[in-house]
């Protein structure tokens, strides 16, 4: 019997920081649990925002024939990860009050890659999807939290999610030392009990 697959992304613009030890963490302890795991460092790849097209995204409605998206990167690699696994958790940090541009442009593209968006619903909404929301003051984290989550509001339920803010914890966002925090640790655990708990509701 094939083993069901947990994908992690972490969103961030440095090459290691709390976003992604939050998501190796989580993946362990989907792994203790028997899940298959990847993880994906958004630093390693090239995701490029919309730019310098002619919607080839909407050429079957514009000019009536389907056209290929010009803008080549990692994009589809990790839109097909996706599709891969059963679970999949994004770690996104704050930047100015708002997602990380790099989530965004990610999230943009998702219009090049796939037919429309009942595609989208069938093949990405309808995983499990966990948010880890990284922030430093209250009201940026809480904003971007809220956009994230909004981002997901075709899931039958709200997304497990949890929202962590540096300032909580005594700590600065610039150290990516979270994870060393055991009430950070505490919160990561029970995100990963809410998972299971929507892997269990599918069955």
């Amino acid at each position: 019997m094939k083993r069901m697959k947990a994908l992690g992304i972490a969103f961030s613009a440095r090459k290691r920081g709390n976003c992604l030890n939050c998501i190796e963490y989580v993946l362990a302890r989907l792994k203790e649990k028997g899940l298959e795991t990847e993880v994906i460092n958004a630093y390693k790849y090239e995701i490029k925002p919309c730019s310098h097209c002619n919607y080839e995204c909407f050429a079957h409605i514009i000019r009536g024939k389907e056209e290929e998206c010009p803008v080549q990167d990692d994009v589809q690699k990790i839109y097909k990860a996706m599709q891969e696994a059963d679970v999949v958790i994004l770690a996104i940090p704050t930047y100015s009050g708002k997602p990380a541009g790099i989530y965004s442009a990610f999230k943009e593209r998702a219009q090049g890659v796939f037919k429309g968006y009942e595609e989208f619903k069938s093949t990405i909404l309808n995983k499990i999807i966990a948010l880890i929301v990284i922030g430093n003051v209250p009201a940026g984290g809480d904003l971007t939290y809220h956009s994230v989550i909004l981002d997901h509001y075709d899931c039958k339920n709200p997304p497990p999610s949890i929202l962590l803010q540096s300032a909580e914890y005594s700590r600065g966002s610039l150290y990516g030392d979270l994870l060393e925090d055991e009430k950070v640790r505490d919160r990561l655990d029970n995100l990963v009990k809410l998972i299971f708990k929507s892997l269990e509701s599918k069955r």
